[in-house]
């Protein structure tokens, strides 16, 4: 049994420092990053690029893949493919529950290409409404940095696993949903979920709380 983690929009492997040396076993981390082309690809959508992990990656039904926001969004489509367990932390199948300005998917990528929405002073703004004084701060202020400095096509390429048409339904559930109800980046789910404090980084925030129901479900799974 290996564990695969996929990190989200912005992030990299560090958003699983605090819960990744709790776990057993195998494991293998999955940055959009490193994952994602570089140059624009407009007909990109998540159900293809599952698909390119899953062969990549040799991701098979014994896996547990662990998704934080679109990494979870990215995990749900390779149980799709697969059927392997996995766990969404902040994270969504219903692309709804992304809070965006707007929901035009054109306008989202036009903005974030030329730095109308991203920009240090929405990221100053963010921090003021809705992180300040909070343990989250470090870790939204590192994601919102690594966008602002990182690849610009890449980006954007990351927005369109979230916002792009795709081919294939999901037709099944993630096996554990673990969400904070005050994430003002995905709204809760609709299912059940098992609710931790914090906001949309409690893994990094509250990493024992967001243990607690991880280790249960891999323990059960690694006795099959």
């Amino acid at each position: 049994m290996r564990i695969i983690f996929i990190s989200g929009f912005g992030e990299d492997e560090f958003i699983f420092d605090k819960i990744e040396k709790a776990l057993p076993g195998e494991k293998l981390f999955l940055s959009l990053w490193k994952t994602v082309p570089d140059t624009p690809v407009k007909k990109l959508n998540v159900a293809e690029f599952a698909k390119s992990l899953v062969d990549r990656f040799a991701i098979k039904s014994s896996d547990v893949v662990i998704g934080h926001s679109a990494g979870g969004w990215v995990a749900a489509h390779i149980k799709n493919i697969v059927g392997c367990p996995i766990i969404q932390v902040s994270s969504w199948t219903d692309t709804h529950k992304v809070i965006v300005p707007f929901r035009n998917r054109h306008v989202i990528y036009f903005a974030a290409k030329t730095g109308l929405y991203l920009n240090r002073f929405v990221m100053r703004q963010t921090i003021k409404k809705f992180y300040n004084g909070k343990p989250s701060r470090e870790v939204f202020e590192k994601v919102f940095t690594r966008i602002l400095t990182g690849n610009r096509a890449n980006a954007v390429n990351q927005l369109r696993l979230i916002f792009n048409p795709y081919p294939a339904e999901i037709t099944v559930a993630p096996d554990l949903r673990i969400h904070a109800r005050k994430d003002s980046i995905v709204r809760f789910p609709d299912e059940e979920f098992y609710e931790v404090e914090g906001d949309h980084f409690s893994l990094y925030s509250y990493p024992e709380q967001v243990l607690t129901p991880i280790l249960d479900l891999i323990n059960h799974h690694a006795k099959k």
